[in-house]
């Protein structure tokens, strides 16, 4: 009867392990690209491929004659998930 106490504290103690083994990881997101690292377009598109609802702020112009990529990044907001919002600068028209 001693040996039964002893083998179920073993069984349970390799359930505990092996449980801590298989667990899975926190899956972690990577981080927000950086304001004016990459263009306009990628930088909504990587946000939107992290989950977030992208909602653009236009600081000065839109791109209505020119192209977005003459925009830059100017500021990124993602403090109220799932929405991120995006600055974007753009130059007046006509100045590309």
């Amino acid at each position: 009867m001693a040996r039964l106490p002893y083998f179920a504290a073993l069984t349970l103690a390799g359930g505990l392990i092996a449980s801590a083994v298989t667990a899975p990881t926190a899956f972690t997101q990577p981080p927000a690209p950086v304001a004016g690292s990459e263009s306009p377009g990628d930088t909504i598109r990587e946000l939107t491929n992290q989950g977030f609802d992208v909602q653009i702020n236009w600081v000065a112009g839109q791109p209505s004659n020119i192209p977005l990529s003459q925009c830059t990044v100017t500021r990124i907001d993602t403090s109220a998930p799932p929405t991120a919002w995006v600055s974007i600068n753009c130059p007046p028209d006509g100045s590309q």
